[in-house]
């Protein structure tokens, strides 16, 4: 069971040569301490931060305490002019720095914040609001709190719980009011509390909060696993993974517990692979039998799952559908460590049957366990994985990786070289200073001395290329602001969209929205979503006609997100508005 990440030194010496440079490498252990093993490799191919990365242009650092931050930060535009902000916990405070330098706010707590914020308009006013656990110890306790685009506390909040608020939180709308839901868990030893609240503070009903098993150390899933119409939350504790209606009771199937297969930091992703209108399950195991899985929505392993490994991984996943031809692919990080300068493996690429794709895993020097991007980030028309390692120089500079993922290797100008380890984290991508160009903003911490002094860093890189959202599919912690870990079955391009059953043009378009039918649907229903997950438009009923126009030209100009049901065919299209 992992608690506490505490630092501890310790020196592999590993023979000399005449080119040799001193790296550290970072691991968690099986008693809850952090290793830092410095490490002397013989010629490794690794440039120094001068001869690759650019220097940031923006940076921002502050001492911390031994606890770690994890997973990273996040991206929204709080104050409504057009640029996404930087929001970021270190220590007991919490950051919303624009991308000038300037603070739009700085919040403090008690506790400490470790997990990246959720942001979505949870009241359904147009304005982003910000939710967040803290709390760290078993000793100090924790809370949940929802703030609005400024900082300040919702009515009822925060809602303080008992033990440890040591993973992130997600956030949906549950019931299809428009008003969002917080799904959080609470580590409270020997077994763990699952929690849905309202924006009020108080519980989603008196079936709230459901008692776990064991210990919590994931994020909550959030999505309609079995197809039945209504949402699903899906929490992994340290034993088994656990399925759970609305009302406080499992799916069929679930909970599913396995003798030696251990559950942690590995959060899943939501995705229907196979096209059958069930929702898998993606995720790892660590433990005795650390492993990558793809579950079906009966707690039953997808034909060609699980994928062994021969050591223990806390790597989230990642997927999307990268070379846009309707399949997803699957990335994975892995932890791996060379002492003699071995390249070995730190990131698998699969196919939904679990095979592996061409050019993976990516083998080089150093692990990764961190959060997994996806973008186009030298514009080449490739998408390129982003992530970071598990080792630094002597000197104490991280990497940020960007390997194609058609495996023809890394991009160039990359890895970038931050200050710090970026071990356990993730970067974020957008354009946060307004000039049209893609920026990568990455967390990473220093590991200073066994007695816990750290610092954590924010860096702010300028790419180079053109910003296009359209080239970014995946950008941070589970994908998304939500947190909730859902993929729908959204086309990503952005043209006319013409399948069997549903037809919606045209796109992109000054406001117009024709939906056309291949018979007069008895249940129909129309959600626009703008990309914070506002519902900003709806239509239902019983349609007498089969063709349907929608003038949508109030909308600001943007992407929004285009759901269709007619009868028993689901649609869902990724819409611009010029």
């Amino acid at each position: 069971m992992k608690n506490l990440f505490i630092i501890g030194a310790f020196v592999f010496l590993l023979g000399q040569s005449n080119a040799q440079s001193v790296y550290k490498i970072a691991s968690l252990n099986e008693d809850d301490t952090m290793e830092v093993h410095e490490v002397i490799l013989p010629d490794p191919p690794m440039a120094a931060p001068s001869d690759v990365s650019p220097d940031p242009f923006l940076t921002y650092g502050q001492p911390a305490y031994f606890i770690k931050n994890q997973r990273g930060l996040a991206l929204a535009d709080l104050d409504g002019d057009g640029l996404e902000d930087m929001i970021f916990g270190i220590n007991d405070t919490l950051y919303a720095r624009k991308g000038n330098g300037e603070f739009l706010f700085k919040k403090k707590f008690n506790k400490p914040i470790l997990m990246p914020v959720a942001v979505a308009d949870m009241d359904n006013d147009g304005l982003p609001d910000i939710i967040l656990n803290y709390g760290h110890s078993s000793s100090q306790g924790g809370g949940v709190t929802l703030l609005d685009h400024e900082g300040n506390e919702f009515p009822g909040f925060p809602v303080a719980v008992g033990k440890q608020m040591s993973s992130a939180l997600a956030v949906s709308d549950l019931d299809g009011d428009g008003i969002f839901e917080i799904v959080t868990a609470e580590r409270t030893y020997p077994t763990g509390l699952l929690h849905i609240l309202k924006i009020d503070g108080s519980p989603y009903s008196s079936d709230w909060p459901v008692t776990l098993a064991t210990v919590p150390a994931a994020t909550p899933s959030i999505g309609d696993i079995n197809n039945d119409g209504v949402k699903d939350i899906v929490m992994m504790s340290y034993s088994e993974m656990n399925a759970f209606n609305l009302d406080g009771t499992q799916l069929a199937g679930f909970p599913v517990s396995e003798t030696g297969v251990s559950y942690s930091y590995q959060s899943p992703i939501l995705v229907d692979l196979d096209g059958d209108g069930t929702l898998e399950i993606v995720g790892a195991n660590h433990g005795d039998n650390s492993r990558y899985f793809v579950m079906k929505s009966d707690g039953s392993f997808m034909d060609g799952w699980p994928y062994n490994l021969p050591s223990w991984t806390y790597a989230p996943p990642t997927v999307a559908d990268v070379d846009d031809n309707g399949s997803y692919e699957i990335f994975m990080g892995y932890p791996s460590m060379s002492f003699n300068g071995e390249e070995l493996p730190a990131m698998y690429g699969f196919e939904p049957d679990g095979s592996l794709l061409d050019g993976f895993p990516i083998m080089k020097e150093g692990g990764n366990e961190s959060v997994v991007s996806i973008a186009d980030v030298n514009n080449d028309g490739v998408m390129d994985l982003v992530f970071g390692s598990n080792m630094t120089d002597a000197d104490g500079y991280g990497f940020v990786h960007a390997y194609a993922v058609d495996g023809s290797g890394q991009a160039d100008g990359f890895p970038l070289r931050p200050i710090g380890f970026t071990y356990m984290n993730g970067s974020v991508l957008g354009d946060v200073d307004g000039d049209g160009q893609l920026d990568l903003t990455a967390l990473s911490y220093s590991s200073f001395s066994p007695s816990g002094v750290d610092s954590i860093y924010i860096n702010t890189y300028n790419l180079g290329v053109p910003y296009d959202p359209e080239k970014i599919l995946r950008s941070g912690y589970k994908g998304s602001n939500t947190r909730d870990g859902l993929i729908s079955a959204i086309q990503m391009g952005t043209s006319d969209v013409f399948t069997n059953q549903i037809q919606i043009y045209p796109n992109p378009s000054k406001g117009i929205l024709n939906i056309r039918l291949e018979k007069e649907p008895k249940d129909f229903g129309l959600t626009v979503l703008d990309m914070t997950g506002r519902k900003v438009y709806s239509d239902t009923g019983i349609k007498n006609q089969k063709l349907l126009n929608y003038d949508l030209s109030s909308l600001p100009k943007g992407v929004y997100l285009i759901y269709v049901k007619a009868d028993r065919q689901n649609t869902a299209v990724k819409w611009i508005r010029k």
